[in-house]
């Protein structure tokens, strides 16, 4: 049986679906919050989610498509419907985990521990997705690591900051 392997295209299918998640995410989280700070921080999240949506679909458009037909495969709209479910599975869903948005958006050590945590799931989800990435396409998944570590380092940089400005 062979393992499935996911073209450049379909991840960036996924990540760009993971990054349209988490800025409806990080909206609903700005309306939430009562704090104008956190308001702003959630709006500060969001803006990066849109900036990696841009990021990744400009790569997608580079990324090379195999042009050559694929052989009839009755379960292609099943695998889109997989692709979607998975990536709306993994990250930012349910990833507060039990914990109420609002209550989330009131607290900025909260509201920051749950957007570390949703960019380690995101880092997590590429991480797992490298032994199904096609070789030819794993520089592309190498780039959407890099933008999502830095995301989260950007995110480690704001809880030290406010940590040391207490």
């Amino acid at each position: 049986m062979n393992p499935v392997r996911f073209s450049a295209h379909e991840i960036l299918d996924m990540a760009i679906r993971i990054e349209e998640n988490g800025e409806k995410f990080y909206r609903a989280a700005a309306e939430a919050a009562s704090d104008e700070s956190l308001k702003r921080l959630f709006d500060f999240l969001a803006n990066e989610e849109v900036n990696h949506t841009a990021f990744f679909t400009q790569l997608k458009k580079s990324a090379s498509d195999d042009s050559s037909p694929p052989p009839f495969d009755p379960y292609v709209e099943e695998t889109s419907l997989y692709i979607k479910a998975l990536s709306d599975a993994k990250v930012f869903s349910g990833v507060i985990k039990g914990r109420d948005l609002g209550e989330a958006a009131k607290d900025t050590d909260l509201a920051l521990d749950c957007a570390i945590e949703m960019e380690k799931d995101s880092l997590l989800f590429y991480y797992e997705l490298e032994r199904m990435v096609r070789e030819r396409d794993k520089k592309t998944l190498e780039k959407i690591i890099t933008e999502e570590k830095e995301h989260l380092i950007k995110l480690l940089e704001v809880k030290e900051d406010l940590a040391s400005s207490k």
